[in-house]
């Protein structure tokens, strides 16, 4: 874990990758928890009991505890992915599943909206919905049905465990799938501007340090340095060219960005 990054730090990086949908949101809560921790924290010194306790004490009495604490586990489960953890701290916090309206029948009778997407997320997200659907879901629902047999659900820790993956599990699944369903896959080879598909180099001007991204379509998997068409960053650098100098609002202030190489890898 080369590179140790502050909170603070790593907060301003995240949400300038999140969807422009849910920024206000993220960078509220984030802030919170941020200002909670510590921003000078390094992100590999926080611990498992103050994820805990930062649940306890801000979100686990409210009545929007979902809307508080869900950005804070996508937060902690991007650092993970980022090999900046070495456990995924955000599966220390529990989200409960909010009930959801269907919508008019005259509404679920119309298409998907298309769903720009790359030709190497495509294929991540192929894979990840096999493996779920063929190995993951089966393997927890033969743990539910084990931790069933002891038909003490009052005290039993493991049916609570295997009963809340298998719901993220299936949600996941239904997730990916309205993706894929909806999938445009969009292949190029240009590097003459930012699109989708690309990896581009910025240099911070505050800063003076570089960051990379590639740019990935809306519900692909981010992975390491992956940001999405839809969120700030995305949004500022799309169809910018070599040179070009951006600015992103983020919860630390404005940054500017000067574009300093397109490539396809």
């Amino acid at each position: 874990m080369d590179n140790i990054q502050a909170v603070g730090q790593a907060i301003s990086r995240y949400i300038a990758a999140v969807e422009l949908a849910d920024r206000d949101i993220s960078a509220r809560e984030l802030s919170k928890f941020g200002h909670w921790l510590g921003m000078d924290t390094p992100v590999n010194r926080i611990t498992t009991e103050q994820v805990f306790r930062y649940q306890e004490e801000f979100a686990a009495s409210k009545a929007d505890a979902n809307q508080r604490l869900a950005p804070v586990k996508a937060f902690l489960a991007s650092l993970h992915k980022q090999k900046a953890t070495e456990v995924n701290l955000g599966a220390s916090i529990r989200v409960r599943r909010a009930y959801v309206r269907r919508a008019p029948t005259r509404f679920r009778d119309r298409p998907p909206e298309p769903i720009l997407i790359t030709e190497e997320g495509h294929a991540r997200l192929t894979a990840e919905l096999k493996d779920l659907d063929e190995r993951v879901r089966p393997e927890v629902t033969e743990q539910l049905r084990s931790a069933a047999a002891d038909k003490d659900f009052s005290e039993n820790a493991p049916y609570s465990a295997a009963k809340h993956k298998l719901s993220e599990v299936r949600t996941r699944i239904n997730r990916i799938r309205r993706t894929l369903n909806a999938a445009s896959i969009q292949v190029g080879d240009s590097t003459d501007v930012v699109e989708l598909g690309v990896v581009v180099t910025l240099r911070n001007l505050i800063e003076d340090e570089p960051v990379e991204y590639q740019i990935v379509g809306a519900g692909e998997p981010l992975g390491h340095g992956g940001v999405s068409v839809k969120s700030p960053v995305g949004r500022a650098v799309l169809e910018k060219r070599v040179g070009d100098v951006v600015e992103v609002e983020t919860p630390m202030g404005l940054h500017r960005y000067r574009i300093e190489k397109i490539e396809r890898r």
